[in-house]
């Protein structure tokens, strides 16, 4: 699977989520594994709803909060990449 600014990531339904005030805990009941995100990898995740593209996504998490970085996509990527490599995708 090729992850670029027009993949629409879709997370599996075996993820329980816990919010935080500065992230949240993601628990995969299939793997009996947890994984802690910050408040940004947070709501990247919860836009991987499989009806946000990458370039979607990227413009939400500019909306919301005003990144110092120019490679906002590039870091999505990244972040989604990181979720499909944990096996937290479809």
């Amino acid at each position: 699977m090729e992850i670029n600014e027009d993949f629409v990531p879709a997370t599996k339904k075996c993820i329980e989520i816990e919010e935080l005030d500065d992230g949240c805990i993601l628990y995969d009941t299939e793997k009996d594994e947890a994984h802690s995100l910050n408040i940004t990898a947070a709501s990247i995740w919860t836009c991987c709803d499989g009806k946000h593209s990458i370039k979607e996504i990227a413009t939400i998490v500019e909306e919301c909060f005003e990144p110092k970085s120019k490679s906002v996509i590039e870091d999505i990527i990244k972040t989604v990449k990181v979720f499909s490599k944990k096996e937290l995708l479809k």
